[in-house]
């Protein structure tokens, strides 16, 4: 996962890092280089997760969880 700061302001939003883009997202975005970080105490205005990305990622975990019980059960 990496975070950028959308609003410049201090908000970190957080994204899933694509395997087959290294510089990818998994909602297509560019992700940030991976110098950035998380700001000091006090310094965050909030964080959060892209929503895109983390439904893509939990489709991704229930495709994997459906087929390993389907081919438990043959």
């Amino acid at each position: 996962m990496r975070a950028d700061s959308p609003d410049g302001h201090g908000e970190l939003l957080w994204h899933v890092l694509s395997k087959e883009s290294p510089s990818g997202t998994l909602c297509g975005r560019h992700a940030p280089p991976s110098t950035t970080t998380r700001s000091t105490a006090g310094e965050t205005a909030g964080e959060r997760y892209c929503t895109p990305c983390m439904e893509v990622f939990r489709a991704a975990v229930q495709g994997h969880t459906d087929r390993s019980v389907s081919a438990d059960i043959t």
